[in-house]
């Protein structure tokens, strides 16, 4: 069967050709600023350049076409290419995922700071994600490996799109699709056809849309309970009252799909924030360099990582240390005295950085 399309001027229909992409980075431009033909959900979801060409790993020279986030901080790698280049079936699945296997390394005030950027003129973008809760759910989705791979090129191939099916069903906490941008030209107009070619489920996608909600302190408790147990609910119920008697600036999540906490100083970097590094999984993150930036002759950042395993004693199987990061699994924190101990270092600390004044 042939298809054709026409462009209506005025009662004439206009047959339009399609015209294939001369070069790579004409496609790649053409996502940069039209990033919704490349979104899971062009109507509901948006996609923000955090920069093109994206250096992925120094180690080993690799470079992303282009780096977005979504409206919920989850970072969606789009790999560019054109049928004709026969890397497409050989290269971009590999490719691709050794993008994934870097970005939980990523630094996050690194990327902060390339959006803001890439962004610069553009006030509206900057007020609405350009907040210390919005890229904490950036660092959340990295921790826990959450984000979105897109192949965009002007033909998927049927055995690429067999390899990103199966990619997509097995691939846990990762979504990956293929999208088709064909373009169409009459003597003096164009159109685009944006095609996802991959088997998204609407069920599913529907339902995740849905279980979006602003939490409160209330349904972050209850969520966690019935998730983790009772005792989980009460280490997170202790850690936001120990928060709410700081008087620091605290929040929890906005339309996201589970439960979060943010904890901020009052000159607005974050201290704390409780979040998921999987379904079953909270964790209080403490941010290294927001935290001992500030201090006065306190640990340095390597001390303040190790300090937690160390002076508290907790399995280091509880315990994950990134360049940025001391992320503790709540579960470790059941014990009293291990909740305890763990304030009272939170507040020792606070002390020798002039947060506070007195111990709570």
């Amino acid at each position: 069967m042939i298809n054709t399309l026409y462009l209506m001027s005025g009662k004439d229909a206009l047959p339009a050709k399609e015209h294939h992409y001369e070069y790579e980075n004409e496609l790649q431009r053409l996502i940069e600023c039209n990033p919704q033909l490349v979104s899971y959900a062009p109507d509901t979801a948006q996609l923000i350049l955090v920069q093109r060409e994206f250096a992925v790993s120094d180690d080993f020279g690799l470079s992303l076409d282009r780096l977005f986030v979504d409206q919920d901080g989850v970072p969606v790698l789009v790999e560019v290419k054109r049928a004709v280049d026969t890397r497409i079936r050989r290269e971009v699945v590999a490719q691709v995922l050794d993008y994934a296997s870097c970005a939980s390394g990523w630094n996050v005030d690194a990327l902060r700071q390339l959006f803001q950027e890439t962004n610069c003129n553009n006030e509206s973008i900057l007020e609405q994600y350009d907040t210390d809760e919005f890229w904490a759910a950036v660092a959340t989705n990295l921790k826990a490996e959450r984000f979105i791979l897109v192949f965009a090129a002007d033909k998927i191939p049927g055995r690429l799109q067999t390899i990103i099916d199966f990619l997509n069903r097995n691939l846990n906490g990762i979504r990956v699709y293929g999208v088709e941008i064909r373009q169409f030209l009459t003597n003096d107009s164009s159109l685009l056809s944006s095609s996802i070619v991959t088997n998204l489920s609407a069920v599913s996608e529907q339902a995740m849309l849905s279980s979006r909600k602003n939490w409160s302190a209330e349904s972050m408790l209850a969520y966690i309970e019935d998730a983790c147990g009772r005792s989980v609910a009460d280490v997170c119920n202790a850690l936001i009252q120990y928060a709410d008697r700081l008087g620091f600036l605290n929040s929890f999540g906005k339309n996201v799909v589970r439960p979060t906490f943010l904890s901020k100083r009052p000159d607005r970097y974050w201290f704390f924030q409780i979040c998921y590094s999987s379904p079953t999984v909270p964790i209080i993150s403490l941010h290294v360099n927001n935290f001992t930036s500030r201090l006065n002759h306190g640990p340095t950042p390597d001390e303040f990582r190790h300090i937690f395993t160390e002076r508290l004693g907790l399995d280091s199987q509880f315990v994950h240390l990134t360049k940025e990061f001391v992320n503790i699994d709540l579960r470790s924190l059941t014990e009293p005295d291990h909740l305890s101990a763990f304030l009272a270092v939170l507040t020792d600390l606070m002390e020798k950085g002039g947060f506070i004044k007195q111990s709570l």
